[in-house]
C-alpha cells in the first residue's frame, strides 16, 4: 500500500474515532437516573439524579434514599469527551452542606464512575441505569 493511501486511511480512521467521542450531546443525558452509590467505610446509598435541558444546557437535581438530598440541584455541569462530571450538596444532621463530585463515564443508557466528598475526606463509586 502507497504511503499516501496509509496516511489516508488512518487519517480517517482517526476522525471517525474522535467523532464517537465527541459526539455525545447534552440532550443524550436527559432522563432519570438511578443506582447505588458506595463510600469507602460506608454501606450503600440508592441516588437518583434527574436530568433535563434548560435553554440548551444540562439541569438537574439528585435525591438520596437518606434524604441528606431532597432534589438537590446540581452544578459545575460537564461533559467532555464522554466523561460526564457534576457537583450536588448533602445535607448533614446538624445543617452542614457537603459538596458531592460525581465523575461518571456514560455508555447508552448506563453511566460509571466515582463518588467525592472533599470535605469528610471521603470517596467511593456510584453506577446508574437511566430509567425506561
Amino acid at each position: 500500500m502507497k504511503i499516501k493511501t496509509r496516511l489516508a486511511l488512518f487519517l480517517t480512521l482517526g476522525l471517525c474515532v474522535s467523532v464517537s467521542l465527541i459526539a455525545q450531546k447534552p440532550a443524550d443525558l436527559v432522563g432519570t437516573w438511578i443506582g447505588m452509590g458506595t463510600l469507602e467505610g460506608m454501606g450503600d446509598n440508592e441516588l437518583t439524579l434527574v436530568l433535563e435541558l434548560k435553554e440548551g444546557k444540562l439541569a438537574g437535581h439528585m435525591t438520596d434514599q437518606f434524604e441528606s438530598m431532597s432534589e438537590a440541584p446540581i452544578s459545575e455541569i460537564k461533559l467532555e469527551e464522554g466523561v460526564f462530571s457534576f457537583s450536588a450538596v448533602a445535607m448533614g444532621s446538624e445543617g452542614q452542606e457537603f459538596p458531592c463530585v460525581f465523575k461518571m463515564k456514560v455508555d447508552g443508557d448506563s453511566m460509571k464512575g466515582e463518588l467525592d466528598i472533599p470535605a469528610m475526606g471521603m470517596y467511593g463509586t456510584w453506577e446508574a441505569t437511566r430509567q425506561k
